[in-house]
């Protein structure tokens, strides 16, 4: 199959600005403050490694079923991940589809089927953001917030529209089958609940005094709260309504940052770990591409 040329220089590309990130952001890291609040249990270390993996894993069974592609694939949309967490969104995207040809012998061109999967990861969360707002908005009203209701009903509109425009127009969209689009769809639903119940755990063990229950409520809050597009000033929100289920407003700013402040620093190692694997084993140039 012959490559543009321009795809060669993708993967490092990728390396480079990924290395360029991690340096901006290690300039003024304090590990010091990190290390004084980060929990020390092993739990909640082997806990958090699983909720890190969970969408990589449950990516990587959509791209075995879809095209059969090898082990080695878990980097490839490993650095796919943190290439959309470091970067641009669907960046990472672009980098897996240019593996993808380069790695995985199909007769079609795979671009379809990745396009295909990113679309149906935001339609899903779109679909249980509107499943979930519905069931929570009569117990939200008693609550005050600073959630207007203008602002609710314009993104919970924005949401609607898009996703109607996804399900009219799906024929033309789509380029998988039905069969595959709909295993897809069931894939990326049991990845939001997986996610959720982690990050639940995850702060079950960092706030052991809480109840599990109460922690999912917030992990579906959060979750909501995310994916409403007209929201500002969301973090403030989920604070107020943390404070309200937790009591206890230092801890939860506490615990908020510190899983913040994980996630960017594991992406960042990871980014990091692959960036400089990638320009090692980077083979030389042999004139043009056959």
């Amino acid at each position: 199959m012959r490559q543009h040329s321009w795809w060669v220089w993708i993967t490092p590309a990728l390396s480079i600005a990924i290395l360029a990130i991690v340096a901006w952001h290690f300039r003024t890291f304090d590990f010091q403050q990190l290390i004084a609040v980060v929990p020390k249990s092993p739990l909640f270390w082997g806990v958090f490694v699983i909720y890190y993996m969970t969408g990589i894993v449950f990516d990587f069974i959509i791209f075995r079923w879809l095209w059969g592609i090898p082990l080695e694939g878990m980097v490839a949309l490993a650095r796919k991940n943190v290439s959309n967490q470091l970067l641009v969104d669907y960046l990472g995207e672009a980098y897996f589809y240019s593996w993808a040809r380069k790695k995985v012998k199909m007769t079609t061109s795979p671009f379809g089927a990745v396009k295909d999967v990113a679309i149906l990861s935001a339609f899903v969360s779109n679909i249980v953001t509107l499943v979930m707002m519905a069931m929570v908005y009569p117990f939200a009203r008693t609550f005050n917030l600073g959630l207007t209701s203008t602002a609710l009903a314009a993104s919970v509109g924005v949401i609607t529209l898009i996703s109607l425009i996804v399900a009219l127009f799906s024929k033309h969209i789509f380029s998988l089958s039905k069969g595959q689009l709909w295993g897809i769809s069931a894939l990326h639903a049991v990845r939001l609940i997986v996610s959720n119940v982690l990050m639940a755990v995850l702060w079950s063990i960092a706030l052991p005094q809480v109840a599990l229950g109460w922690w999912l409520v917030l992990a579906t809050a959060k979750m909501l709260l995310g994916r409403l597009p007209l929201i500002s000033n969301k973090d403030v929100i989920f604070a107020a309504f943390a404070v309200l289920v937790v009591g206890n407003d230092k801890e939860i700013q506490i615990l908020m940052a510190l899983m913040a402040t994980l996630m960017l620093l594991t992406h960042l190692l990871v980014g990091a770990a692959l960036a400089i694997g990638d320009l090692v084993t980077l083979p030389p140039r042999r004139g043009k591409a056959d």
